[in-house]
Order: C-alpha cells, then structure tokens, then sequence
C-alpha cells in the first residue's frame, strides 16, 4: 500500500473524463487541504463539462468534494499557494514562466517516469534554477507495478491487429525499460523473438511482426531511413506501433502496414491503459501522487523508492536520493 497523507497541502491536477477523473478525489481523500482540478479543452478532452462533472461526480461520491475546486485557470498570485502540482495535458506543458509563480518548496509530480515523457513538458533547468524539486514514480516499485501491465496492453494491441503471438517472428524495437517485459510476454506465448534497442541495429531476419515501443522524441528513429532499410527486406512485415513514432508517410511509401491504423499523439501508447480497468491507472496516478508528497516531506528515494527526483539533463543521470 502506498499510505499516500496529503495532509495540509494544496494540490493541483487535471480534471479529466474516465479513470483520469479519480485524480483529485484520490488527492482529497489523502487529506490534502485543497485540490484544484484544471480543465482544458483537447483532443482527448474535447468537453470541458464532461470533465468536470466526471471529476466532481467522483468527488461527491467520496464526500470530499468541499475541498476539490474545478477551473479552467488559475490567477497568478495564487499559484503561491500550491505545494504539488501534477504533470497533465490540462496543466502542462510547465514553462518556465509557471514555475517562476511557484514556492520554491513546491514539488512536480511527472506523473511518469522520464522515459515516457514526450519532449517540453516540462522546463526542468527552470525548475532547478528555482530549487522545485521534480518527482517522479517508480513503475517498478510492488505497489505500483505497472511493467507487466505494459506488457499485457501491447499483448491486446497485437490481439486487436489480429496478430496469432504463438507463430510468429517478433522483433520487439525498445529502447524502454518495458524491453524484458515484452519480450517474455512474448515467449510464454510461444513466438519466436528479437530485441533491439535501435531501428539500425534490426537483424536481417524475416520478421513478420516489428513492435516498436521506443521513448517519445522529436524525430523518431523508426524514420525514413528506418523504414527503407525494412521495406528492402521484407515489405510484409506488420509494424505495430506501441510507444514512440513511426514516420507513417513514409511506412505508406513502402508500403509497409502500420497498427494501430490511427497515429496516437506523442508520447500516448498505443492504446490507453485504461483498455485495462481501473486498478493499473489509479496505481499510477496515486504512485505520481506518492512520489510528489515523498519529495515534499524530504524522505529519501533510492532506487527501491516508490519514486526518485529527476535533474535537468535527465537522460544522463541516474536515480538521485531527495
């Protein structure tokens, strides 16, 4: 369990529709003083009454809704006041100019681990120039445990492409922790499979299935160049388009298929982990929440941690203790 105690604290988090709406009622049931749920129209979100009454239809529910507030801003003399605020398309992206309004005791919550997030959702050298702490959860950790469930979605995203698992050459395209994961998901069921942790490194094997499950980032790998040097080997390979991007105008030049047929958005998986019921979201949204109040309260978090904070230059660094 993960005893997440908000107490006395003023938290902000995305109001949102489906599992996402739990977010502030989990913070509120927390003990947090004040929650203040932010809506923002998006593609995902496209309605922001539906958001709220999602988020308040929770709240009241719980009881707790005299102390979750839901708003499409916020002024400026009042983010002040706020200790944790959440990484989310309704807050985000976090510029330098937001966290120049913050107290320099408060915490970001990622909300994800660094791997996941696509580029600019967060201005972390402003952040460390401020002394905000970055938190992030550790997907990992027993009470959060998200790594198989990875690998369980990519299974009924292969399912859904009509993939028979048991009889086919997988190439699984990683640059992601999820790489083992996946891998053995794979193998209990059968199929024979390769790990590669670039495009460029993809053996000249014919494999009928490449899954690519790499990290959001301005120009993905799996490029033009990529995908040619696919396309050369075998044009009837499936790429299934788990994490990170494919350069589908070129994957249609070569003809190559490319699942799912609609392009998710950067730094969205394949499909939403939502596919998975409720358990494996409110994991996540209560380990980022964890991780946040964690580093607020100046415990220590080593690798075992139910989180760990994040520097500027991330991609270099390790897991550092708060």
């Amino acid at each position: 369990m993960l005893d997440l105690d908000l107490s006395g604290l003023t938290v902000v988090v995305g109001a949102g529709t489906g599992y996402q709406a739990v977010t502030a009622t989990a913070a509120a049931l927390a003990n947090a003083d004040r929650v203040v749920a932010l809506t923002r129209v998006s593609s995902r979100h496209p309605s922001l009454a539906a958001a709220a009454d999602a988020t308040l239809s929770f709240a009241e529910y719980a009881k707790v809704a005299e102390r979750v507030e839901v708003t499409n801003r916020i002024e400026s003399r009042k983010w002040q006041e706020v200790d944790l605020i959440t990484n989310c398309p309704q807050v985000g992206p976090i510029s330098r100019s937001l966290i120049e309004l913050l107290p320099s005791h408060a915490v970001v919550s990622l909300m994800a681990e660094p791997w996941e997030l696509r580029p600019g959702v967060l201005d972390f050298d402003a952040c460390d120039e401020a002394g905000i702490k970055v938190a992030a959860p550790n997907l990992s950790h027993p009470a959060i445990d998200l790594m198989p469930e990875f690998a369980r979605l990519c299974r009924v995203l292969l399912e859904d492409a009509g993939v028979d698992q048991r009889a086919s050459r997988f190439a699984v395209v990683c640059d992601t922790p999820c790489a083992p994961f996946l891998e053995r998901m794979l193998a209990e069921r059968g199929a024979r499979v390769g790990v590669f942790s670039h495009p460029v490194l993809l053996t000249d094997d014919a494999w009928e299935v490449i899954i690519v499950a790499m990290r959001p980032s301005a120009k993905p790998p799996m490029d033009i160049n990529s995908l040619g040097r696919i396309a050369r080997r075998t044009r009837q390979a499936l790429l299934v388009q788990f994490s990170g991007g494919i350069d589908r105008s070129a994957a249609s030049y070569f003809g190559l298929r490319v699942w799912p047929p609609k392009r998710p958005n950067r730094g969205e998986l394949g499909l939403p982990l939502e596919i998975l019921g409720a358990a494996p979201v409110i994991r996540r949204l209560t380990g980022g929440l964890k991780a946040a109040e964690a580093a607020y309260r100046g415990a220590e978090l080593g690798r075992d941690s139910v989180g760990f904070l994040v520097k500027a230059g991330f991609e270099m660094l390790d897991r550092e203790h708060a």
